[in-house]
């Protein structure tokens, strides 16, 4: 085999799909990155049991062929080229190692490879269902969903975001059982066709860092029984999804809310990130008292001090004052992502779970559940 490339270039696409490998897997060829040239394309690939990222490049391909190189020292060498940098990767017959050779750096530089026989196939995924969603809406769904997710893997469940489609409607779930975050977005091209899938948080990561802003293309997400595959322009993702009953969450969402408070985003991401430097770093604890034109915050530690800050804010409702604490990360993970100025909180009791949404917005919902404790 042997072709000629930009070093940047197969340095992103290393970089990329080198990040399916697992860095606590047990076998050692998953920790290979596969390289398969066919004229001008050269097929990337990496994986680990239940998950496999494939790109393609276009490079000056020469001769034909497929290597399997270890990961950890491609990646790393390609990582100190120059990015303008013109590199010739090549293996002779029979050859067990591969000739990386730099024009700007003048260097040449040996890796020793493993068996390309041992490695597996790329799985193929059928076509049961399938969503063609543009950039702006699988953008949208991901980052107002995959933040609220658990990161404990005893609890798989709830590692990932649920996909909901019912006719044109289709509805991300992300939840850790303490919040919950539901976004829904309109298909243009619907049919009446309905189906959910449970996706892994760590695809929808992959698939929202390499969305392309500049030039948008369509995702399309191809489902098959316990498997899906998600194409992003030239990167294919494929993951098992996650087996279980995905819990109804519509459940706790009060059917409605005593109080309605609006204040400015901004203003409130501030305070909290003040105040919470006093706060318990286990819980991140922030108290709130809404008025009927400000909210008091507050937090404090022993040995730490207290911190207090007034915000403005118009609430209206017939439950004032109301004394109400939470996890104050969970509200400014909820700020990064809602895109918008102004937000509503809607409250009943100090216990009861607590709505934010956008002001205005009623396709994104974000269901808090507080904390008790001692005013």
């Amino acid at each position: 085999m042997q072709f000629s490339c930009v070093s940047s270039d197969l340095a992103k696409g290393v970089n990329i799909v080198k990040r399916a490998i697992s860095s606590s897997n047990n076998a050692p060829i998953f920790s290979g990155v596969h390289m398969v040239l066919a004229g001008n394309e050269l097929n990337l690939v990496g994986m680990d049991v239940n998950f496999t990222m494939n790109l393609v490049l276009q490079v000056n391909g020469a001769t034909d062929g497929e290597i399997l190189v270890p990961a950890k020292a491609i990646g790393e060498l390609l990582a100190r080229f120059d990015g303008d940098d013109t590199l010739t990767l090549s293996q002779g017959e029979n050859e067990k190692e591969l000739t990386i050779e730099a024009v700007k750096a003048r260097g040449q530089y040996h890796i020793p490879l493993m068996d390309p026989a041992e490695y597996p196939a790329l799985p193929t995924i059928g076509q049961e269902h399938v969503l063609t969603l543009s950039e702006e809406v699988i953008g949208s769904l991901i980052r107002s969903t995959v933040y609220a997710c658990s990161t404990d893997d005893s609890r798989p469940l709830y590692t990932g975001v649920l996909l909901e489609k019912r006719g044109t409607e289709l509805t991300a779930v992300g939840t850790n059982t303490h919040r919950l975050a539901i976004k829904t977005a309109v298909l243009e091209n619907g049919d009446d066709s309905e189906f959910s899938m449970l996706i892994p948080a760590r695809v929808l990561k992959e698939i929202g860092a390499n969305l392309n802003g500049d030039l948008p293309e369509d995702v399309v997400l191809c489902q098959e029984r316990r498997q899906i595959m998600a194409k992003v322009g030239d990167l294919k993702i494929i993951s098992s999804l996650i087996e279980g009953n995905f819990p109804d969450f519509r459940k706790p969402i009060p059917p409605s809310f005593n109080n309605r408070t609006v204040f400015n985003r901004t203003d409130l991401e501030k305070a909290i990130q003040r105040v919470a430097l006093f706060s318990q770093s286990d819980y991140n604890i922030v108290r709130l008292s809404l008025e009927a034109d400000h909210m008091v915050l507050s937090s404090a530690v022993s040995d730490m001090g207290q911190g207090q800050e007034i915000v403005a804010c118009t609430t209206t409702g017939s439950s004032l004052p109301l004394n109400i604490a939470f996890n104050s990360r969970y509200f400014t993970d909820f700020f990064k992502n809602c895109g918008t100025d102004q937000i509503s909180l809607e409250t009943n009791t100090s216990l009861s779970p607590a709505l934010l949404t956008p002001a205005g917005d009623e396709s994104y919902k974000y269901i808090v559940t507080p904390v008790r404790v001692i005013f």
